[in-house]
């Protein structure tokens, strides 16, 4: 019974996040979308861990294989990746030190406001 359980709250999240991308005609990933909602449910203590253990603690021990796509993917194209690697070096620094500058002066413009006040 607690597999069914833990199934039905995953499966429902999922559920729901694919009823709400096709309500709001989103292109926003419907997986993506129900983990968050999950989390939100963890989060505010609506659902407990031990609710979702049953059917979470097998998939998680199996995870390392759903990275194997990846990888062949990326050995696959080792070729293109050779051709472009200045490019892809350049956005792998580029795109997250502007990230972290960007929301370092997002947050230090609120903390200035909020000292003003």
């Amino acid at each position: 019974m607690k597999y069914l359980i833990s199934s039905a709250i995953i499966l429902a999240c999922l559920a729901v996040a694919k009823y709400l991308t096709a309500l709001f005609d989103s292109s926003f990933p419907a997986p993506l979308l129900g983990m968050v909602l999950l989390l939100v449910l963890l989060l505010t203590g609506i659902v407990k861990e031990h609710h979702l253990k049953p059917t979470a603690s097998p998939v998680l021990n199996y995870m390392p294989l759903f990275f194997i796509p990846a990888g062949v993917g990326i050995i696959e194209h080792l070729g293109l990746i050779a051709e472009h690697w200045p490019l892809l070096l350049t956005i792998f620094i580029v795109v997250p030190l502007t990230s972290v500058i960007l929301i370092g002066s997002v947050i230090a413009y609120f903390k200035g406001r909020e000292n003003d006040s």
